[in-house]
Formats: C-alpha cells, structure tokens, sequence
C-alpha cells in the first residue's frame, strides 16, 4: 500500500503546493491536500492564542487530515532568499502543530533556509526523499520535474464594464482562500471592475519596483508583496485605486499597508485598506467595496 502523505492547503501551500504534491507523486507517494477552508477549520486553528488568522487557517486545515494521511508535510522554511527571513510564526508551524495536537499523524518535517545558500534547497529535497525510501538521484529528478511543470499563470479580469481598473494586492494565502476572502475578486467582477493582481507583474519587475523602497523589508513576503504593489501602481493601463487585503495580528503587513499607502498617495491612487478575520462580515465587506468604487466612479467621471 502506497504512503499517504497529507499536505493543508494554507500559507505558503499557495505559492509552492502544486510543487510539492507533484514532486511527491512523482516519488511513488499519495498525497492528500485538505479541502477548502471551512468555519469549523478557523475554529480548530483558533485555539492557539496570539496567531494571525491564516496561521489559525493552516492548522485547522493540518487538523482535518488527521485521519487521511499517514505523515503530514510541515517543512520549517526559514528563508527563501539572501538576507531574509520569513515570518517567525511560519518558521515555527511544525513546532506549533507538534506541540498543541500531538494526536495528529507525524509531521514529515526539514528545514529550508536558503541565506545559507540556494543550494540548500535540494540538500532538503533529497533529504525528504531518502526518509520515503528515495535515492537522491530520484528526488532531485523529481522536484526538477515537479518545477518544470508548474507554470505561473500571469492573469487580470479583463472585466473592466464601468472603465474602472483596481490593483488588488495581498498575500495568495488570503486572496486565494475563498473563504478569508471572501471571494473578493469575485465580488469586485460583479460590480463592473477589471481587478489587476500580483499575477500580472513578472519576478524581475517586482524585483525592480522594490527597489524604490527606502530600505529593504526583513520578511521576504512582504518584500515581494510591496514590490508587486508599487509595480501595478505603474502597470501599463493606469490604475483607478488600490485594495490592500491583509489578515487581523499580522505586524510585518501593517507597515507595508502604511508604506504603500503613501507611495500611492503620491502618485495620486485612492487606497482601500481591509483587514480580515474569523469575525468579519460579508454585508460590511461588499458595503466597503460599493462605496470605494462609487467613489473612483464619480472621480474618473470627475477628471475626463
């Protein structure tokens, strides 16, 4: 019978999972992902005090595969780049899971850190591959593949009915996730507007735009996530506002929500801050976003 590994669709699941499950598969092993984010999800993860509402996510969403898979994948990823961190919380997932759920199935676990050089990447993925049975020939053919295969998918609305273009920035953990969200994207489609995201920008231009910055940010999602911001501020079609979309107790995206802010009062953007969690309502979410962009309606109106 084949190993049944389980991965929770939460955090950096949206920016590497697709990876990860098909670098898995391609070593002979099941992998299990874990549904969409549910309210009884939320209230699982909320167990744990003083967390950001997509960490309470992530670990409701490894609670539910507690009886699905017989590891489940929690790597410690320290850092993804030169000079930088992530955030301290997602260092400790395995820890935090470890120690608050200890009837969960065992954690298949290694720690990446890439400040000690890019090649620690594959030391890890050959190291994940030997304590399934791999030989390192094996996992390093596996996860090259696995990249290969994934393919970014660069996309905006293109809806765009009442000529209003909106920026919407955020990390891919809380846009991504219909139910933090609360299929944002959706809604704005539905009032007439062509939502540009992250995804429009390129890596090598988000890298350029970061470099407006005064000083680097230490957390590296935050960098990537401001550089993409400042980069859609200047997107080839002018943008008519901005939405910033980030989660209750996340420190490091208050100071990036401020920075933001002011690069886009500079350039004359109307920002919209929204800060989600387990207690927001839909009704004053959707009243939020019908009055901002009655307000760039009438603006645009205003100025052509």
């Amino acid at each position: 019978m084949a190993l049944t590994i389980g991965i929770p669709r939460g955090l950096l699941y949206y920016y590497y999972g697709e990876i990860w499950r098909r670098y898995f598969e391609r070593l002979g092993v099941q992998v299990v992902v874990s549904g969409e984010t549910t309210r009884s999800m939320i209230d699982q993860g909320g167990k744990i005090d003083e967390v950001c509402l997509p960490v309470k996510v992530y670990i409701g969403h490894a609670c539910a595969l507690k009886d699905k898979a017989d590891f489940i994948f929690i790597p410690r990823i320290v850092s993804v780049a030169a000079r930088q961190y992530n955030c301290p919380k997602i260092i400790g997932l395995p820890d935090l899971v470890r120690s608050n759920f200890p009837s969960l199935p065992p954690l298949l676990d290694t720690e990446i850190n890439l400040r000690k050089g890019r090649y620690d990447l594959f030391r890890a993925v050959v190291e994940l591959g030997k304590r399934i049975g791999n030989s390192p020939i094996a996992s390093l053919t596996a996860w090259l593949k696995a990249v290969r295969s994934v393919k970014p998918v660069m996309t905006s609305s293109g809806g765009k009915v009442n000529g209003v273009q909106v920026g919407l920035i955020g990390h891919p953990y809380i846009l991504n996730d219909s139910h933090i969200s609360m299929d944002i994207t959706g809604k704005l489609e539905r009032l007439g507007v062509n939502v540009v995201g992250a995804g429009a920008i390129n890596d090598k231009e988000i890298v350029k735009a970061a470099k407006q910055l005064s000083k680097e940010i230490f957390w590296h999602y935050c960098q990537h996530l401001a550089g993409a911001a400042l980069a859609l501020m200047k997107f080839p079609q002018p943008l008519d506002g901005v939405i910033f979309v980030t989660s209750f107790a996340c420190g490091p995206d208050s100071l990036v929500g401020e920075v933001l802010s002011w690069h886009a009062r500079q350039l004359n953007i109307p920002v919209l801050m929204l800060t989600m969690d387990e207690h927001t309502g839909e009704a004053g979410l959707v009243t939020r976003l019908e009055a901002f962009i009655d307000m760039l309606v009438r603006r645009k109106k205003l100025c052509c």
